[in-house]
């Protein structure tokens, strides 16, 4: 008989300020929980978010590349391998899984999985638009592509920060803006629409970046070296381009 979870539903009232958190299910295993104003949606935290294994693999992407590296085994190059439009919708229906968990992970800040769960539907991506039958398949996809590169390097890059690695991170934004830039130019409105938000995203990112980073040690010497001259402290402004001089090289 199914059971009623009323209990559980008034244990947390919904609250879209505090919507989502990790719980640990019966089989020991950290699940993540969201609250929506109807129930509450149960996600694996690895592997497929609904716990599935289609056709015993571990995504249905999983069983699509298998298939495809039996062709290849078979005939010795990919070529007349292609996905159907059924195929093809499949896996776009999986890939929204993916997609509906990893926003959630980068609202916790979990930026590892962030960025692994991005890289997978990235990889998706590339699969459908170089095997589906028909390109519009692969164009429901693809439109998206700016905003999967966005997700991804934001990740990456707030991981970095954590680390106090923000040249690192700044050098990812830089790379993403580039990359979206040079992505090839569609009249699709949605692309249009992601790549643009996109870019104003990750341009603010970087700014921001740019004036939270510590200052380094030879821009810190610079700014005491024009106090010491400002103050006409000589001997220190001497002791202070020597110090400079040696970190130049």
């Amino acid at each position: 008989m199914s059971k009623d979870i009323s209990k559980l539903l008034n244990e947390w009232e919904y609250d879209s300020f505090n919507h989502v958190r990790r719980i640990v299910g019966q089989d020991g295993k950290e699940k993540l929980q969201v609250r929506v104003e109807l129930g509450i949606l149960q996600m694996e935290m690895d592997g497929r978010p609904d716990g599935k294994r289609p056709y015993g693999a571990k995504s249905l992407l999983d069983y699509y590349e298998l298939l495809l590296q039996k062709h290849i085994s078979q005939h010795g190059d990919d070529e007349g391998f292609t996905l159907g439009g059924e195929a093809c919708e499949d896996l776009r229906q999986e890939g929204l899984l993916y997609y509906q968990r990893y926003v959630l992970f980068f609202e916790l800040g979990d930026y590892e999985r962030t960025a692994r769960d991005t890289e997978r539907n990235a990889r998706l991506f590339d699969f459908v638009w170089k095997y589906a039958k028909d390109k519009k398949d692969a164009e429901a996809l693809e439109q998206y592509r700016a905003y999967i590169i966005r997700m991804n390097v934001a990740a990456r890059a707030l991981k970095d920060v954590q680390s106090r690695n923000y040249d690192s991170a700044m050098r990812r934004v830089r790379n993403a803006i580039q990359k979206i830039e040079n992505l090839p130019l569609t009249e699709n409105p949605t692309f249009l629409f992601e790549k643009n938000r996109s870019l104003s995203v990750l341009r603010g990112m970087l700014k921001d970046l740019e004036s939270r980073k510590p200052p380094s040690k030879i821009d810190f010497l610079r700014k005491e070296l024009a106090r010491a001259l400002n103050e006409e402290r000589f001997e220190d402004a001497a002791r202070l381009r020597d110090e400079i001089n040696k970190l130049e090289g």
